[in-house]
C-alpha cells in the first residue's frame, strides 16, 4: 500500500531498498548523530540482507505499523523511512506497549529542511489517525534540534521528561515524550493542504 503525498509518497519496503539501507547504516552514517547517538552500531551486511530478503519472499501484505519508505515522487529517490513503536505507561520503548509512538529519518542531510519530513510526517500521522490507534505519541532527546521544530510545527506537545537520559557529545541530555493534539495537527495539515 501507497500513500502519495504532494511531493513524496510512502510505501513498503521492497529489495532495491536493501543496499540503501546497508549504505546508510555502514557509510552515510551522520543521521546517526541525530537518530539515537547513544547506541551502538553492531549492524551485520549479512545479516540484514538475510532478514530482508526472508521477509519479502514471505510476501506478507504490510500492516499498519510496518514501517514506510520515503520517496521523491519526482525522482524516485530513496530518502528515508518512518515507523512506528511502543512505548509502556512509564515511556519506555515495550513491545506490549499500549502507546504508539512514530519515528521518521531522512538519511541524507541534502534532503533535509526541504519539506520532505514534513510532508512524510503529516501523510503517516493521518493514515494512522484513520487507520489505527486513537493517540500517537513520539521521542527524542534534548540536543535534537531538527525534529524538535517539525514535532511543535505538527502539534506534538511534550508530555514527559526523563532527565539526563543518555549522554551525547560527553554531555548528559534529557529523553523528551510527546503526544500529538489532534485538533492542533488537524488545523495544521488543513493549512499544509490548502497551500496557506
Amino acid at each position: 500500500m501507497e500513500i502519495i503525498g504532494k511531493r513524496i509518497k510512502l510505501r513498503p519496503f521492497r529489495e532495491s531498498d536493501i543496499d540503501d539501507h546497508i549504505r546508510w547504516r555502514t557509510q552515510e552514517t551522520e543521521w546517526m548523530d541525530w537518530d539515537a547517538p547513544w547506541e551502538e552500531n553492531d549492524f551485520n551486511i549479512e545479516e540484514f540482507r538475510k532478514s530482508c530478503l526472508a521477509r519479502l519472499e514471505t510476501n506478507a501484505p504490510s500492516s499498519i505499523s510496518s514501517p514506510k519508505e520515503i520517496e521523491i515522487l519526482a525522482t524516485k529517490e530513496h530518502i528515508g523511512r518512518v515507523n512506528t513503536y511502543t512505548i509502556d505507561e512509564n515511556y519506555d520503548y515495550s513491545r506490549k506497549g499500549t502507546h504508539w509512538t512514530i519515528g521518521i529519518d531522512i538519511y541524507d542531510p541534502s534532503n533535509r529542511k526541504q519539506g520532505y519530513g514534513t510532508e512524510a510526517w503529516w501523510l503517516y500521522i493521518r493514515f494512522l489517525l484513520e487507520n489505527g490507534p486513537d493517540d500517537i505519541y513520539t521521542q527524542t532527546w534534548s540536543g535534537n534540534y531538527p525534529v524538535l521544530a517539525l514535532m511543535q510545527k505538527l502539534g506534538f506537545e511534550l508530555i514527559h521528561t526523563k532527565e539526563a537520559y543518555q549522554i551525547v557529545a560527553k554531555k548528559r541530555v534529557d529523553g523528551l515524550t510527546y503526544k500529538l493534539n489532534k485538533d492542533i495537527f488537524q488545523a495544521a495539515l488543513n493549512e499544509w493542504k490548502t497551500g496557506s
